[in-house]
């Protein structure tokens, strides 16, 4: 099976993802612990995840074969998330230090929410699409 371009530049988001993780654990236990204050590995993660955006390209299609914007835009909120979360978490020391504002519980559930529209409008239009006998 011959791999595309895309294939291969997910590979290599992953592989350069997976080597910032392993620098930012490195770091951690030497003299320049939290210097970057969790950016390494936070943006090593957005690596990964959109690394696999491109090596499995049907995560962001819909039924019919095409590129989701809804998809698309909730995987922009998600990173928006990850990377804010894991940049926090990475050099919290204690749970109460992980916090962020609670309005962005609002944006989060507005993504969700907006999934959940998605997924349902996608299903009434495969049993619109569908004969009946």
């Amino acid at each position: 099976m011959k791999s595309s371009n895309f294939q291969i530049f997910g590979n290599w988001l992953i592989n350069l993802g997976v080597a910032g993780l392993i620098l930012a654990v490195i770091l951690g236990f030497t003299g320049y612990s939290g210097t970057d204050n969790g950016s390494i590995p936070a943006v090593s993660i957005v690596f990964i995840i959109i690394g696999m955006c491109f090596y499995f390209p049907t995560l962001l299609e819909d039924n019919q074969g095409g590129i989701s914007t809804m998809r698309v835009m909730v995987l922009a909120v998600v990173l928006v998330f990850v990377l804010i979360y894991v940049k926090i978490g990475w050099n919290a020391g204690t749970f109460d230090e992980f916090t962020i504002d609670q309005t962005w519980i609002y944006i989060l559930g507005l993504a969700f929410g907006s999934k959940a529209i998605q997924r349902f409008s996608e299903s009434s239009d495969e049993e619109e699409e569908k004969p009946k006998k």
